[in-house]
């Protein structure tokens, strides 16, 4: 076993690759993670509007750029240059991949939850400072990326870029932190009280805080170790996350909507089909023979709408059937009961 000092070349070669090959693994895992959402949104909202479908599209076509341009540095780091430690220090097309479309995407799905704090808010106060901070920690991130690309050597870009890495680093964390805290804030103030409506809000207080905390706890853990340790590359790992959490968080907002029939906290109605019977027509249940109780089928129908996406959705399940049975004064009204 060959033992390397800090002042070697070996060291710096170690110490680099290690945070490198976790950032890739967990960069495809991530993408993974991604497209599973972006194939669901697909099925599940179809009539969504155009700029919505524009957003997811063009977040995921990013991805899958930054996929790429991982897996040519992977590729070149661990195969092409295998056994070459002082190339480990060469940031390769890292500059591009990491901080500046990480920079695009975080500014963007930012800039999106900043708009929905505003339907919810009305504050031009509040968007204008969270719209401030977006815009600037992602051009701190293009132009991380862009010195990155000039400098290319991971011992130098620590002290070259740290001032616009620190900006970059620390306005996502703080942005991410004053969306949650505004929408949490808000929401709440949303409810009506109504057991639908409460527990719609609760399940988007709980997502936002999740994802929120996610994603500005990734960030601060980045700039903790950027700060921490100036002459290795452990932040690497967290900022190879970045992006693909933004993008995770915002397509996993919009899949929130989608419900599973008979799981847990769906909000079920119920929409009866209009029969003719004897020239007249009743509308909800056909009024059965005397002699025995009829079954028909309906269409069950879930509508799930979300405060602020001004969109609701509907899922029709034409196996679902009723059984209708006359009740005992015989009286016009009937008692409709879900077979299971």
């Amino acid at each position: 076993m060959v033992m390397c000092k800090p002042e070697n070349s070996c060291f710096v070669g170690i110490s680099s690759a290690g945070p490198l090959l976790l950032g890739y693994l967990f960069n495809w895992g991530l993408y993974g993670v991604l497209s599973v959402q972006v194939y669901l949104y697909y099925l599940a909202f179809p009539k969504d509007r155009l700029p919505t479908k524009c957003l997811v599209l063009g977040l995921y076509l990013v991805e899958t750029l930054q996929t790429i341009l991982v897996t040519h540095d992977a590729f070149t780091t661990f195969a092409r240059d295998f056994g070459d430690l002082p190339s480990l220090n060469v940031a390769q097309l890292e500059g591009l991949s990491t901080p500046m479309l990480s920079g695009i995407v975080s500014c963007t799905v930012q800039l999106f939850f900043t708009y929905r704090i505003y339907l919810l808010s009305k504050s031009k106060l509040l968007a204008s400072v969270l719209c401030l901070i977006a815009l600037m920690q992602g051009s701190a991130g293009i132009a991380t990326g862009v010195k990155t690309l000039q400098i290319d050597d991971w011992t130098k870009i620590q002290l070259e870029a740290f001032v616009s890495c620190t900006v970059w680093l620390v306005g996502a964390a703080v942005c991410d932190i004053m969306i949650a805290i505004s929408m949490v804030y808000y929401l709440s103030r949303s409810d009506t009280g109504f057991s639908s409506t409460h527990v719609l809000i609760s399940r988007l207080i709980r997502l936002t805080i999740e994802t929120g905390s996610m994603t500005a706890i990734v960030a601060t853990i980045d700039i903790a170790l950027f700060l921490g340790f100036p002459h290795n590359n452990y932040h690497t790992t967290p900022a190879l996350l970045l992006a693909k959490l933004y993008s995770n968080t915002l397509i996993v907002t919009f899949n929130s909507r989608l419900r599973i029939t008979g799981g847990r906290g769906a909000t079920t109605s119920y929409e009866l089909n209009s029969w003719s019977d004897g020239g007249s027509r009743s509308k909800g249940v056909r009024r059965p023979d005397q002699s025995q109780s009829s079954r028909r089928q309906i269409e069950v129908s879930v509508d799930v709408s979300k405060s602020g996406w001004n969109e609701t959705e509907t899922y029709h399940n034409p196996l679902e059937s009723i059984k209708v049975a006359p009740l005992a004064d015989d009286s016009t009204e009937r008692r409709a009961d879900r077979m299971v």
